[in-house]
């Protein structure tokens, strides 16, 4: 798999991420995660599932949670399968109801479904 091509991947599956999950539809992340996909956030369990992630990222959107962004920092990929690792940020409430930043690194792994499309089996960030 060239490099432009594995980049134009990723980022095409984090637009669409950061769009289902801005537009505050929980249901539609989940549906970007392959069925057996798992979501490890910090200092919380391993969340796997469709329904499972639904109801995690809905937490979070019901929390004041928005804004996501993801930057691309490197992507490879090999057959059906890339990776990509870079900074995400959003925003929430705090306590006195401002807002803050929040910002870390992320880790995705996507697999090529049978389809064609492209889904996340793993998402992990601190």
């Amino acid at each position: 798999m060239e490099e432009t091509d594995v980049k134009t991947i990723v980022k095409t599956a984090q637009a669409r991420w950061n769009k289902a999950f801005n537009s505050g539809d929980a249901a539609a992340v989940a549906e970007l995660y392959t069925a057996d996909g798992a979501v490890l956030p910090p200092m919380h369990a391993p969340v796997k599932g469709t329904r499972a992630i639904a109801d995690f990222w809905m937490g979070l959107i019901s929390a004041g949670v928005k804004d996501h962004d993801i930057e691309l920092h490197d992507a490879q990929g090999a057959g059906d399968v890339a990776y990509s690792n870079g900074k995400w940020s959003a925003t929430g409430a705090a306590e006195d109801g401002s807002r803050v930043r929040f910002e870390g690194t992320i880790v995705t792994i996507l697999r090529r479904q049978g389809d064609g499309s492209w889904k996340t089996c793993l998402h992990i960030w601190n």
